[in-house]
């Protein structure tokens, strides 16, 4: 499923129109980013909660050229943990 099947899926279970629909799910969307972006962990009940991790900087090789020993630098990445009835849906 991707973006477009969601706004077709919304607007069907409610009777919306797609304008409508599209609408509800960029604000969906747009809050979660906004919460991410403060650092805030968004727990959405019976399905999961996504939250900032950080990742130390590390050392890696190129992939390039030969194979030489690189620095990642440290960075901030967002993760999911899945909640035990959405892990239970899948099974």
């Amino acid at each position: 499923m991707n973006k477009a099947d969601l706004i077709i899926a919304v607007a069907e279970a409610y009777g919306t129109s797609k304008k409508d629909a599209e609408k509800f799910v960029d604000i969906l969307f747009e809050e979660i980013e906004n919460c991410l972006a403060r650092g805030e962990e968004v727990k959405i009940s019976g399905f999961g909660v996504f939250q900032v991790k950080s990742r130390k900087s590390r050392t890696g090789t190129s992939p390039v050229g030969a194979h030489e020993r690189i620095t990642i630098p440290a960075t901030k990445t967002v993760g999911f943990r899945p909640s035990k009835n959405l892990k239970q849906s899948i099974k």
